[in-house]
């Protein structure tokens, strides 16, 4: 998946200013609404076509879920580290559970910690550590935690077309 320059552009100006402008609070209520749209996709299809392909070069649901996921946690790992200490930690691929259930329960828990851990963070430290996303550029850790929404929002989207197809 790529962006067209300008799309990625407008983007990373949506994800410095949101973030910018909004509390941690208000960060979190809009990362949670992205959630909210994962889960609701994910739960609406059907177990028996979670493995279904809609098309030879594209990724089935539970695959589909299987990445959004597994880039929640790495980014919210991320994201608590840099938030608390300034330090970027290595990026670790966590163990993925085999089934929907469980790769939204990994999701849930990697959300809710990452919760607690902002909210203990000073809002305005470390601003100065960014990291590369591979579309939108270097984003500090405020931006990559709003950048969760737009991650669970387009694969939300993603899911439901499986759906409709």
């Amino acid at each position: 998946m790529s962006f067209p320059v300008d799309e990625a552009a407008r983007i990373r100006d949506y994800l410095r200013k949101e973030a910018a402008a909004h509390s941690i609070e208000e960060l979190i209520g809009l990362v949670e609404e992205g959630a909210a749209e994962l889960d609701a996709a994910a739960n609406a299809l059907p177990e028996s076509e979670l493995g279904d392909r809609p098309e030879p070069e594209s990724w089935a649901p539970l695959e589909c879920l299987s990445h959004v996921v597994q880039w929640n946690v790495i980014s919210a790992q991320q994201v608590l580290w840099v938030a608390l200490s300034g330090e970027l930690p290595a990026e670790e691929e966590a163990a993925l559970p085999p089934d929907r259930r469980g790769l939204l329960d990994l999701n849930r828990n990697a959300l809710d910690s990452l919760y607690v851990h902002v909210r203990e963070a000073d809002p305005m430290s470390f601003l100065e550590t960014t990291w590369q996303h591979p579309f939108f550029g270097d984003l500090n850790w405020r931006e990559w935690l709003l950048f969760l929404r737009l991650h669970c929002r387009d694969h939300a989207r993603q899911l439901a077309s499986m759906r409709s197809a």
